[in-house]
């Protein structure tokens, strides 16, 4: 039963827009779905009700390692006791940028921020600065930047909305939005619009990431023969491809890098980070948050760094979000099921054919325990023993579905 839940998520529409200050997570299955989560341990969580749930979802990315790790927690509270923020740095800021200079490979100066889409404005304001040029091409998913532009390839989330109100159309032109791994249409614009693109962002695509093996070395040359600046959005690729996400697991360098979300297990943080005369020009051109040095995440971060270079973290996530998404393959396979978990292990993604099955089969996963978003993000508390019991609730789900058909 999840009715108390629902009750209680019902009363903050009183006054909480939308039920959610995140859009991703508002509930849409009303007294199927858990509308308030609250309790996290390991790989799985409890709702208002009590009901246990195994976890995909993982806070949309952030919880890499997994819910409530003593080794991180524990930093994080030694950290609270000695202070928060402080009128002037704390020597974590200058040792966790260190870790990320030494395990990042396009890195040679760090900045923290607290958001993705905050990070990813200060690059773009870095690249108009460095560049003089005004015109930015955004690829894949940046946070609600992607409000600023309408293009092929705009993440479907954004599309559906009304994207462009409340843009003045002197911005929006300057936006330009181009599909992922289409070169064709890439070098089409560059040149037209080449000698003024300050700078490319780009977020890889996650059910066709493999295609980044060709396509972003080629974007990374196209930005050079332009003198243009290339920026990876590394939020969801960054320490779940590699520590260095998808820019180091491609082998290529871009100038500029944005991470967050699991790099510091749940704790807000971002890190924009790339070649020092961008970053450094960061002061100069007023780049600044009050928040930027805030310690618990830093504290967090610190720890969860470490936890990754100790317990080879990536290779388990590969290991587990392969197994899953073999698994589920193959039972929707079995059962002639209308979808696929396409794209790397780490972050698939569900690819429905039919809307009315997607509905349906969310519905049912989460009758059955399991936690799923349309990305499924595994951790490093997803043992074998959790992929299988997955599996087996998945089974139940689709066994349910063609049982009712």
């Amino acid at each position: 039963m999840r009715q108390e839940g629902w009750r209680q998520y019902k009363e903050s529409l009183k006054y909480l827009a939308s039920g959610s200050s995140t859009s991703s997570k508002i509930p849409i299955y009303e007294n199927i779905e858990p509308p308030l989560i609250v309790k996290g341990k390991g790989c799985r969580v409890w709702d208002v009700d009590g009901n246990e749930y195994i976890d995909f979802r993982n806070a949309l990315g952030p919880v890499s390692i997994g819910y409530s790790i003593d080794q991180i927690n524990s930093q994080i509270k030694e950290q609270l006791d000695n202070g928060i923020i402080f009128g002037h740095p704390s020597p974590i800021e200058g040792e966790v940028a260190k870790l990320l200079v030494e395990n990042i490979p396009c890195a040679e100066k760090v900045r923290f921020l607290k958001t993705g889409g905050e990070a990813i404005s200060a690059c773009i304001k870095i690249a108009r600065a460095f560049t003089g040029k005004n015109k930015i091409v955004h690829c894949g998913y940046n946070g609600w930047l992607n409000n600023l532009a309408l293009g092929e390839g705009m993440p479907p989330g954004i599309s559906k909305s009304q994207p462009l109100r409340g843009v003045p159309q002197q911005i929006s032109s300057l936006h330009f939005t181009l599909p992922w791994a289409v070169i064709e249409r890439w070098i089409k614009l560059f040149e037209k619009e080449g000698n003024d693109i300050a700078a490319v962002v780009v977020a890889s695509a996650y059910q066709d990431m493999e295609k980044g093996e060709d396509f972003l070395p080629q974007v990374r040359e196209l930005t050079r023969r332009y003198d243009s600046l290339m920026i990876m959005d590394e939020i969801v690729t960054g320490f779940r491809l590699a520590i260095g996400g998808a820019h180091q697991y491609f082998n290529f360098l871009p100038d500029m890098a944005v991470f967050g979300k699991a790099m510091a297990n749940g704790m807000p943080i971002s890190a924009y980070l790339g070649k020092s005369e961008l970053i450094e020009l960061a002061r100069e051109i007023g780049i600044s948050s009050t928040f930027g040095g805030e310690t618990l995440s830093l504290a967090s971060a610190k720890a969860t760094i470490r936890f990754y270079t100790e317990n080879e973290v990536t290779s388990h996530l590969w290991q587990m979000g392969n197994l899953l998404k073999d698994g589920i393959n193959e039972i929707f396979k079995r059962y002639n099921f209308p979808c696929e978990l396409k794209g790397f292990g780490p972050c698939p993604q569900f690819v429905f054919k039919d809307d009315l099955m997607k509905d349906r089969f969310f519905q049912g996963c989460y009758r059955n325990g399991v936690s799923f978003y349309h990305v499924v993000y595994v951790n490093y508390s997803h043992k074998e023993k959790d992929i299988e019991e997955t599996l087996e609730r998945v089974e139940e789900t689709i066994r349910e579905l063609k049982d009712a058909r």
